[in-house]
């Protein structure tokens, strides 16, 4: 399926006074998927079976309330139902968000989508660790500095932890463990090692040769380095 026909857009604002600048978004969505989308489906060896629709709001709160999650921070601003993405527009990202990170983001969570169709039960901490890798819209820095104080307690998430679906994820700085967890994956046994990851995420044993906890001890010893 080519980029052009595996993704549509749908603009959930229901506003024709700013079509001209929705355009403009739907094409700059477009260009950064299209930067990405077959690089990650060839590195992951799976092409999406089915199209995928964006659904556009034109703010958090309007995006918060079609998710049913009201309550939901600021930084929430895209999630996936299905082979539907949902986010909010670029053109009003909130406090946490730039229009460049939302266009990013989207990539995230386009892999994440693509890992889930891949294997529905692929843990959290992979979904999100490769879609942070893949989107790359955390700086080395950004995540150098925000754990440095969890690795110096060490206060790293266990795998189990890793799958918590509140907003604690955040606090536990789990997007960034998520994604140096996978960083220590490709660095230290290669990106074939990470596909049996994302197909077998439980035969630590078979893919590693170590216990889950041998496995998370050298991550830890890996990112304390």
């Amino acid at each position: 399926m080519s980029i052009q026909g595996l993704i549509s857009f749908v603009d959930k604002g229901g506003s024709d006074s700013t079509s001209k600048r929705l355009k403009k978004v739907q094409q700059d969505l477009f260009a950064e998927l299209s930067n990405n989308v077959e690089r990650i489906s060839t590195k992951y060896n799976h092409h999406p079976s089915q199209k995928i629709v964006i659904e556009i709001y034109p703010d958090l709160p309007t995006f918060h309330r079609a998710v049913d999650e009201a309550d939901a921070p600021n930084w929430f601003m895209g999630t996936y139902e299905g082979h539907i993405l949902k986010i909010v527009s670029p053109l009003n990202p909130g406090p946490e968000h730039t229009y460049q990170s939302i266009l990013k983001s989207t990539v995230h969570l386009f892999t994440m989508w693509l890992i889930n169709e891949i294997n529905p039960a692929a843990p959290k901490w992979i979904r999100q660790g490769i879609g942070g890798y893949e989107a790359k819209q955390m700086t080395q820095d950004f995540i150098k500095g925000s754990t440095e104080d969890a690795i110096r307690n060490l206060a790293i998430p266990s795998f189990d932890e890793l799958n918590n679906d509140t907003w604690d994820f955040e606090t536990m700085k789990g997007f960034q463990f998520s994604y140096m967890f996978v960083e220590f994956v490709v660095e230290q046994y290669g990106m074939d090692t990470l596909n049996k990851v994302i197909r077998y995420p439980h035969d630590f044993n078979g893919i590693f040769h170590c216990s889950e906890l041998e496995l998370h001890k050298k991550m830890v010893e890996y990112i304390s380095g």
